[in-house]
This record gives structure tokens, C-alpha cells and sequence, in this order.
């Protein structure tokens, strides 16, 4: 018979944190080393049917069409009546931001030493994505925030630059974060596979 091999079992491990840090002009360390907020994410249940997808598309043959990886980063400003103080916890089931209010591309990618801690250009099993939104995006009451890849399961949107397209492979609900529009803010994402 045939055992379930958990996480905890196999050692792997996804998991996900990120640093946010308003500022003008901030390189990665600096985010990292200053943050005005570190806090750690859920993996939803759907970044399974995500990571199945990378998986599956590798082996097939005659396959033009590349699968894209993690590719954006929404934020949003949560649902009418939520305590912007406390919002409630994100959900593993959930697919998309309650009320997303913008999404961006990342600016950079890359691996992380696992000791160091340091950008790598080795692959390790720690990815940095790193994205800054400027003075005039993202304004507002920020609560909510997540990532986006490939495309979504339901939905057939593909394109995970675009609001419910692509799917979500984490979320984060937090207190709030005032963007201005008179400062960037810069947020560096981690994952640990």
C-alpha cells in the first residue's frame, strides 16, 4: 500500500513573506533591510492547479506556447466594511483580490542563497520578485495584496497582467499601508519552494 507523502514528510516546503518599504528610489537590500513591514503569506489552494501546469507543459511535445511563470503583483483595498485596521485573514481558497486596485509587473527576479540570504546568480529553491509602484499608481488604503501566473483555471483568462486574469498563487491581507502619491513604495515578494 501506497503511504501520502505530506509536506512535512518530503521537506518541501512553499512558502511565502514579503517586505514593503515607501521610499523613493530603493534598491532590494534596502526593502529588506529596512522594511516598514515584513510579514508572511498564504499559498491559496489554487497555486496547486498552477504549479501541476508548469509541470504538465514541460513534457509535452509540439507545444509552442510557454507557460509563464509568476508574473504580477496585485494589490487591492479589501472589501467594503472591512476594519482597514484588522482586515479579515485571507482565505485558502481564494482566486483573486477582494478589490483589486492595480497590478504591476516585477522589476526583478532572483534566486536567493539559502545561507546568505544574498541574490544568487545559482538557482536555489528561494526566488526574490521585487516590483516598485510610483508615485502615482497603487494610491490609496492598501490591504491586500497577491500574486499572479499563467492562467486562470475557471476563467480561461490568460494573461496574469490583467484584473481576475491568470492565477493566484498567494495572498496577504494586512493592516493598512497609505500609499501617497507623493512617494514610490517597493515591496520585495518570497517565496521558498
Amino acid at each position: 500500500m501506497n503511504e501520502l507523502v505530506t509536506n512535512s514528510d518530503s521537506g518541501f516546503k512553499l512558502k511565502g513573506e514579503f517586505w514593503v518599504k515607501l521610499g523613493n528610489n530603493l534598491s532590494r537590500a534596502e526593502v529588506i533591510e529596512n522594511a516598514d513591514r515584513h510579514i508572511k503569506n498564504l499559498i491559496v489552494d489554487i497555486a496547486s492547479n498552477q504549479l501541476a501546469e508548469w509541470a504538465f507543459t514541460g513534457t509535452i511535445a509540439n507545444v509552442s506556447e510557454h507557460v509563464k511563470g509568476i508574473m504580477t503583483l496585485a494589490v487591492g483595498t479589501g472589501a467594503i466594511g472591512w476594519d482597514l485596521q484588522n482586515p479579515p485573514a485571507e482565505s485558502p481558497s481564494q482566486e483573486f483580490l477582494e478589490n483589486e486596485l492595480t497590478r504591476k509587473l516585477f522589476i526583478s527576479k532572483t534566486y536567493v542563497d539559502p545561507v546568505l540570504l544574498t541574490p544568487t546568480l545559482t538557482r536555489t529553491n528561494i526566488i526574490d520578485f521585487t516590483t516598485t509602484f510610483l508615485e502615482t499608481e497603487a494610491v490609496g488604503p492598501l490591504v491586500e495584496m497577491g500574486l499572479f501566473a499563467g492562467n486562470h483555471t475557471q476563467t480561461g483568462a490568460t494573461d496574469s497582467t490583467a484584473p481576475n486574469g491568470g492565477t493566484m498563487i498567494n495572498a496577504k491581507n494586512f493592516p493598512v499601508i497609505n500609499k501617497p502619491n507623493t512617494s514610490q513604495l517597493t515591496i520585495v515578494y518570497r517565496l521558498t519552494f
